[in-house]
This record gives structure tokens, sequence and C-alpha cells, in this order.
């Protein structure tokens, strides 16, 4: 066999391994879809934080999570324990997502910007706001869109 047909074979064989979905340039089509699952995937994590569903919000967040927090990085289970404990005492939970812009990344990466302005009341009854912006970073895993990665900046209202 000659070498060009060895190399022939070899890029068969790549091609046939990375499957029809990652071959080639994304297509429009192609972002236009991953934007809407993403912001799909965007606003139902944002129906999670409102409804205070600490189980449905971490469905959202994949276990190689991590996040800078008003610039402190923490990881996946640090989340999950703050998330569940957070949830647990809040009376109400409005997190106001606005500015959302979905960058497609690739056929299985997205970055969600947007801003924020959380309303919450705790379990004294006492109000309060916070204002800021988050990024997100989501992975498409199997047929499932998850949040790899998470910036957030929280800034008190007065």
């Amino acid at each position: 066999m000659r070498p060009v047909h060895l190399l022939a074979l070899g890029a068969v064989a790549f091609a046939a391994a990375c499957g029809p979905a990652q071959r080639g340039p994304l297509t429009d089509a192609e972002r236009q879809a991953i934007a809407a699952s993403v912001d799909s995937a965007t606003h139902a994590f944002e129906d999670t934080e409102r409804a205070l569903d600490a189980e449905a919000a971490l469905a959202h967040i994949a276990p190689d999570f991590y996040m800078y927090n008003d610039g402190v990085r923490i990881g996946y289970d640090p989340t999950v324990q703050m998330i569940r404990q957070n949830f647990g005492t809040l009376q109400h939970l409005d997190p106001g997502f606005t500015n959302l812009e979905i960058k497609v990344l690739g056929r299985d990466a997205a970055l969600a910007t947007f801003t924020f302005r959380d309303s919450i009341v705790d379990g004294t009854g006492a109000s309060f706001s916070f204002r800021g912006s988050t990024t997100l970073l989501w992975e498409r895993r199997g047929t499932d869109w998850l949040i790899t990665y998470a910036d957030a900046d929280h800034y008190l209202v007065q």
C-alpha cells in the first residue's frame, strides 16, 4: 500500500471519529440554533432561581464547574452547598436577568453574558437588592447544555 493511501485512510478514520457535526465551519443556521438553545437554557436557569428550586438549578451545573463569585474562586461542591443553603433560607428571589447576549464559541460551547438585579427577601422578611454582571460558559454534554464556568460580581443596591 502506498503512503498516500495510508494518509487517506487516516483522514477517513479521523472524520468518522469526529462525526459529521464536527466537520467544517458552523453554518449560520447552526449558530442560530445553538444560540437559541443556550438562550433557552439561561432563561431556564433563571427560572430555577426564581422558583428557589435548588435541585433544578444544580441540574444546570456540570460536575467540573467552578466560578469566580465576587473575585473568589469556588468549585462545584461549595457551589452546591451555597445554592442549597441560600435557597432554603429565602422567601423570594427575582434574579432579573437583562441584556442577555449569547456568543457561540463552537458546536459544543457558548458564552452567555448578562446583567442582573436580584430582588431578595430573606427568611426574616428583610428585603435587599444586588446588581451586577454574570458570564456563564455553557458546554453541550450529550444532549444537555451545562454551565462549566461562571463569573458573577454583586453590588449592593442602596
